[in-house]
């Protein structure tokens, strides 16, 4: 006969608390479509209740006003692209910084690292003024930004991965007569997938949901800053608002739980690697 074995109080109480921790996580989420879906009469008066009747036009104002389907597009231009180049260019640098054995590789990859420590409110300004003079005050001259300040995280994930991809495999090409960039794009690179993912994942979720440099540079036409609309100086349309929320986090959560199991497994073989 087999015995039940007692869980220890402590792992119960801890439990709890992290049920607690869930849940406090995932109120803001829940309120926020609560109140999407109320009156804005009631959203004043009672913004934590259930609502009385559904109010769907909420929805309908906020896929008008933002002009939605054109404002998704842009954003799904500059995230998809962002996120492409952001990928493209770190694993290569990252690549040859790892394979390259000299001071010079050391001191760029020092200086991806300490880029990483950076605030990004220091060099708002200097990007601001350089978008201006080089005339990239739109939605795709904002793309090569999310490329260099993208980068020093990526590099900095992809360097120590690629140290743990064996030698062997790019001299056993090289005997076969493979370029350097066969080898990278053909061998190497299909092994990255993992942290690839990651990196993806992360800054997907970064680009969409980013706010400042879009509007220090674009200043309107993606869905961050077309949610603005319902927040002025003296009206605030908290029903629209909410409903804008909700239509524009749909796709990068779809985005997210389709791929999240990457980004634990990705992160947790790159600290591994080298």
């Amino acid at each position: 006969m087999k015995t039940r074995r007692r869980i220890p109080w402590t792992l119960r109480i801890f439990e709890v608390f992290m049920i607690l921790a869930a849940l406090s996580f995932i109120y803001p989420a829940l309120f926020v479509l609560n109140n999407a879906v109320k009156p804005e009469a009631e959203i004043t008066l009672q913004p934590v209740a259930p609502p009385s009747r559904l109010e769907l036009g909420n929805f309908a104002k906020a896929w008008t006003e933002m002009r939605f389907p054109r404002t998704l597009a842009n954003t799904f231009l500059i995230t998809f692209f962002g996120v492409a180049g952001i990928l493209l260019f770190s694993s290569m640098a990252a690549y040859m910084l790892a394979r390259t054995i000299n001071r010079l590789s050391w001191a760029l990859y020092m200086f991806f690292a300490f880029a990483l420590v950076i605030p990004f409110q220091i060099i708002m300004v200097p990007i601001a003024v350089l978008a201006t003079d080089l005339n990239l005050t739109s939605i795709w001259g904002i793309i090569p930004m999310y490329w260099g300040l993208g980068a020093p995280l990526a590099v900095f994930m992809y360097h120590g991965f690629v140290k743990g991809v064996p030698r062997e495999l790019e001299e056993s090409a090289a005997i076969d007569g493979a370029g350097q960039f066969y080898t990278f794009f053909r061998i190497v690179f299909p092994l990255l997938t993992p942290i690839t993912a990651t990196i993806a994942i992360l800054d997907a979720l970064w680009i969409w949901n980013d706010f400042l440099l879009p509007l220090i540079i674009v200043r309107k036409g993606t869905l961050q800053l077309e949610q603005m609309r319902f927040h002025g100086q003296f009206l605030k349309e908290y029903g629209p608002m909410a409903a804008s929320l909700v239509l524009s986090a749909t796709p990068i959560v779809i985005f997210y739980l389709a791929l999240q199991k990457y980004i634990v497994k990705g992160i947790a073989a790159g600290a591994v690697k080298g």
